[in-house]
């Protein structure tokens, strides 16, 4: 998030945005534009250096990110967008999603508030603002009348053109602008009618978007009055985001995986007290697998339970995208990076010493076919039991299966440190023979 007057240190208490990205493992950076009122050469070139730092040192998905500009710095994440995307070899990332809070859209627009609120001189802080605002504009760039060709340049959107400008680099990303619409408010507490808020400019943007046809660009009306952490009511303020279903957005966005929300394709039982988890492909432990897709597990009672008979016994199914290769060596290649980031993940938190940790091994073999698979495999896996810090062998069954229509290759696994005669195999039997495609 991009932030023009507020510091990041002041900016983070005004929300939850960052909690509950990191509770959906989204990455926060929160960056000062100093002052910044646009994207120029300087501003482009900090966005620039603070992504590729994120790349870097977090291995973030360049193709997974949002953009986002809290008031003025809005602006400048929507140019920077548009930027993106008019010069796509320039840019290390390419953000799939935008979205300014109550943010000026228009520097021409911008321009013309400013002129109004000072002629109108009723509030300080607007008045100020507003000086604020012309006089840097001016230093730095002329004034709208005697250089309007950088201003058309400058902004992301111009409202006062009838043919698309800058906002056409925007036709395929989703857009987002969130204001305070309380009109009645802003009369009574700062003699602003609808025109002197930045809500036209904004209102005007994504109707060009709309008709140009990305049905990705919104402009939301809050549900909630701008309220700071002080009390102080406020338009401009963090409040006006609902967090929760902003980050939702931004998932459907970035085509991140929603657990909750996903809704399997296919059947596969869920027997009693066992737990389930599904996360995507690639599971973020383990990168190396050259599988995508979603996997859905399902644990035994006593899986993590090392007195228990099922202690370590769980199936999974992974739905891949596509027609992937699937053989005995690509399998064991894949497993063996799987349960490796599996063990690597728990190093840390468990307190694991070097002494204690084992090469993970892996040995998949083509066997007969068992009805209903298109091709079957058992194996071997050799790691650290990172639950009680003792080398384990886990036993496999593999199940390639044919969903045909549905375009994904599905690859049901089930493990268990127990001989394949214990009573554990006959309820992954079960779960295997009771799997459906819904066609």
């Amino acid at each position: 998030m991009l932030s023009s007057f507020f510091p990041p240190e002041d900016l983070l208490p005004e929300t939850k945005l960052h909690n509950v990205a990191y509770a959906n493992d989204i990455l926060t950076v929160v960056a000062f534009m100093k002052q910044k009122l646009y994207a120029d050469t300087s501003a482009i070139q900090r966005i620039n250096a603070i992504l590729k730092d994120a790349v870097t040192k977090f291995s973030a998905d360049a193709g997974k990110f949002a953009l986002a500009g809290y008031d003025q710095a809005g602006n400048i994440a929507l140019r920077y967008t548009e930027l993106t995307y008019e010069h796509p070899s320039q840019f290390l990332v390419q953000p799939k999603a935008v979205f300014g809070i109550d943010t000026p859209v228009d520097l021409f627009g911008l321009w013309h508030w400013s002129e109004r609120q000072i002629k109108k001189n009723y509030w300080p802080g607007t008045v100020g603002d507003a000086k604020y605002y012309l006089d840097a504009l001016t230093k730095e760039n002329g004034t709208i009348y005697n250089n309007p060709e950088k201003y058309k340049r400058l902004t992301p959107f111009n409202k006062e053109e009838e043919v698309a400008g800058n906002e056409q680099y925007l036709r395929k990303v989703a857009v987002r602008l969130y204001y305070d619409t309380d009109i009645d408010w802003q009369l009574k507490n700062r003699r602003n009618s609808f025109y002197d808020t930045k809500m036209p400019d904004a209102s005007e943007l994504i109707n060009r978007l709309l008709l140009s046809g990305n049905d990705k660009a919104e402009f939301v009306a809050s549900k909630q009055p701008g309220l700071r952490s002080n009390g102080i009511r406020h338009p401009t303020s963090l409040s006006i985001v609902d967090e929760v279903e902003c980050i939702q957005w931004i998932k459907k966005s970035l085509n991140i995986f929603d657990p909750i929300a996903w809704k399997p394709p296919y059947e596969l039982i869920i027997p009693k007290d066992w737990g389930v988890e599904r996360f995507s492909l690639p599971p973020e432990f383990a990168s190396r697998i050259i599988y995508k897709g979603v996997e859905d597990l399902r644990f035994a009672p006593g899986w993590g339970d090392s007195t228990s008979g099922q202690y370590w016994s769980y199936a999974y199914m992974w739905w891949l995208d596509g027609d992937p290769k699937i053989d005995a060596g690509n399998l064991q290649e894949n497993l063996k990076a799987y349960y490796t980031g599996l063990v690597e993940r728990n190093i840390i938190s468990r307190k694991i010493p070097a002494n204690k940790l084992v090469p993970v091994n892996v040995t998949i073999k083509k066997i007969k076919t068992v009805p209903d698979d298109l091709e079957t495999y058992s194996g071997e896996i050799h790691m650290l039991d990172y639950m009680i810090q003792r080398p384990i062998i886990l036993n496999t069954l593999i199940h390639k299966k044919n969903c045909g229509v549905q375009k994904h290759t599905t690859v049901f696994v089930e493990v268990s440190p127990k001989p394949f005669t214990h009573p554990i195999w006959r309820q992954f039997d079960e779960m295997e023979k009771g799997f459906r495609c819904n066609l």
